[in-house]
């Protein structure tokens, strides 16, 4: 029954908004990811390293 309903259904629009939403996510991130600030990119990689023991709980 599933089966037959599926076949009869047109997903060509589903396939179609789900590739222009992955295409807009996609840019998304790409443009943020390109317009970060270089230093606030060095600070954020450096917290890991940080030996300083009075920024947070353990």
């Amino acid at each position: 029954m599933i089966k037959e309903t599926l076949a009869g259904m047109d997903l060509l629009p589903f396939t179609e908004a789900a590739l222009l939403i992955f295409f807009a996510v996609f840019a998304a991130v790409a443009i943020r990811t390109l317009r970060t600030d270089r230093r606030l990119i060095d600070r954020q990689a450096a917290v890991v390293l940080d030996d300083d023991e009075t920024g947070g709980t353990r």
